[in-house]
């Protein structure tokens, strides 16, 4: 009996974790990043005492648009909006290791409220890259188009920058603006990103937070 129940069960590998292995997330050095808010107590809705929770920041990536939970160094004179490269961040011990990807619904009051005019504020940033959006945007599906999956862009809206375009490619926002009923492209895009940031849509157009997973 002694010997049967000394090797009760099947000999585990080397090497055997019990469940899923979880990717090991990180922010690629070079990605631009800014920082949406400041967490020197650790996220308040972590189940921990505040005196064991590390100091963390909640960025947002560019131009994948991800959202990041960062390690941040107690003494470090960091700001809400401030704006770098990670690796000019860790450089400066301002930044260290990723803690975790989120979404749009793991942060605080604070990001939330930043997010929006940030996002239009790097995407006039980048501007060419998205007027070649609405330059060369395909039909994802016989029925949908990607230009549709913009908030507030309707099947009438589609076609009048469908036409618009087949007559002269757009070089600027202001060129959609002026030839389309389309008065703020940017602010568009910002709020799509939030979709996508959100989970709430099928497609992704912009943010990669699910192809990272």
């Amino acid at each position: 009996m002694e010997r049967r129940d000394r090797y009760r069960g099947p000999p585990r590998r080397r090497g055997y974790q019990s469940g899923p292995k979880k990717k090991k997330q990180f922010i690629k050095k070079f990605r631009e990043i800014v920082v949406l808010d400041l967490l020197f107590h650790g996220h308040p809705e972590e189940d921990r005492p505040s005196w064991s929770k590390s100091p963390l920041a909640q960025v947002l990536t560019f131009p994948d648009f991800v959202l990041y939970e960062v390690k941040m160094n107690k003494n470090s004179s960091i700001r809400v909006q401030e704006k770098k490269t990670y690796e000019e961040f860790i450089n400066e011990h301002e930044l260290g290791e990723v803690v975790k990807k989120i979404d749009f619904n793991d942060l605080t009051s604070t990001s939330k409220a930043l997010i929006q005019p940030i996002l239009e504020k790097e995407v006039l940033d980048f501007e060419e890259e998205f007027i070649n959006f609405f330059n060369n945007s395909p039909s994802i599906t016989p029925r949908m188009h990607a230009l549709k999956l913009l908030p507030g862009i309707g099947q009438k809206h589609m076609w009048e920058i469908l036409e618009a375009r087949d007559r002269q490619k757009f070089v600027t926002f202001q060129d959609i603006a002026d030839r389309t009923s389309i008065s703020n492209p940017a602010k568009l895009i910002a709020q799509r990103v939030i979709k996508e940031l959100q989970r709430d849509v099928k497609y992704y157009l912009f943010s990669k937070t699910q192809k990272y997973e």
